[in-house]
């Protein structure tokens, strides 16, 4: 082990999309034989010489994401994890009134399915939102968020409400599912089915005044959509934050109806690891959201168990994601 680095023992393993695509559509393997998984809750069995000992007992239980798949020591579908601890969460603790570990908040089976998303819906929110100077009092927006009842876009919803940076938090998301949202911090939900024009239209009521940013985490043709809300009304820089894809209008083309800029970010999630200040500190923020109870796991969990040969649990996982998919539920696999 390098310094910092902890050895994890994985007890559940997240199932994301990527797992089956990239296998299927053959991108993002460099090398036979390959490992895939990026995401894990176990127990840690040993530690780097600089490894903070406190924090990371052995015998701790911790969750991580591995945002550094080209390195396999860090993939999730084996039995055994590398990450560096820094980027690692300990299960969280009720507080207790003499420092010690109260009661869990959830276990290690839901804390398999936070990491990528969690890590997805902070690196998006983190184009709108410093999490290094949330202290700092500063002028509110609006925001919107297509595509709220995927698991990133239920992250996204609780960063944004905890953030203190919105005024309206408007998600679009399949209605039934409007009572869970309010209850993460949406302020509006709009039915997804309806068309584009009858969704633009509650948005110019719910927001007159226009709005000015905007998260999509389902797909180009909606970050269009998403794009052409946003270039409404209202004045001042807007900036649109695309999980997935991007319109094909190029950035410098794109002007809002009035004065000021019309900005489109890509995500990218490996800043998790490449800017270890930035991951330190959204871990020690998210930890803090963990441990209050202002963020919370995914509320339906489905796990996939077998009997047999290791790894039975997460292609049984992934035939189902691939062929159903969940709708604010995550998929996790028993080791």
């Amino acid at each position: 082990l390098e310094d910092y680095e902890i050895l994890v023992q994985n007890k559940f393993v997240g199932l994301n999309h990527v797992d089956w695509k990239s296998k299927k559509y053959k991108f993002n393997i460099y090398s036979f034989p390959w490992v895939n998984g990026r995401e894990s809750s176990g127990v840690v069995v040993k530690r780097g010489s600089r490894v903070d000992k406190d924090r990371f007992p052995l015998g701790a239980e911790v969750f991580l994401a591995s945002t550094s798949y080209r390195i396999l020591k860090t993939s999730t579908f084996q039995e055994y994890t590398v990450f560096d601890s820094r980027l690692v969460w300990r299960l969280p603790h009720s507080p207790t009134a003499n420092g010690s570990l109260g009661v869990k908040k959830f276990d290690l089976d839901f804390a398999a399915g936070i990491g990528v998303a969690l890590v997805t819906a902070g690196s998006a929110l983190s184009h709108l939102v410093d999490f290094a100077d949330l202290s700092t009092l500063s002028p509110r927006s609006n925001l919107i968020i297509w595509g709220g009842t995927s698991c990133v876009g239920i992250y996204l919803t609780q960063l944004a409400r905890s953030s203190q940076r919105f005024n309206k938090i408007l998600v679009v998301a399949a209605k039934r599912h409007e009572n869970y949202l309010r209850e993460l911090g949406a302020t509006h939900v709009i039915d997804r089915h309806l068309t584009e024009g009858e969704i633009l239209d509650q948005v110019n009521t719910i927001c007159p005044q226009g709005i000015n940013h905007g998260i999509d985490v389902v797909s180009k043709k909606t970050a269009t959509h998403l794009m052409n809300i946003l270039q409404q009304e209202g004045n001042g820089e807007k900036k649109l934050v695309c999980v997935v894809d991007a319109p094909e209008l190029p950035t410098k083309t794109a002007f809002t109806n009035r004065t000021g800029k019309f900005i489109i970010e890509k995500v990218s999630i490996k800043k998790f690891h490449e800017d270890l200040e930035y991951g330190t500190t959204f871990v020690d923020y998210t930890s803090k959201l963990l441990e209050s109870g202002h963020l919370k796991p995914v509320q339906s969990l489905k796990i996939f168990k077998a009997l047999g040969k290791f790894g039975q649990s997460i292609r049984n996982g992934l035939l189902e994601l691939e062929e159903k998919g969940p709708s604010a539920e995550k998929y996790v696999a028993c080791l």
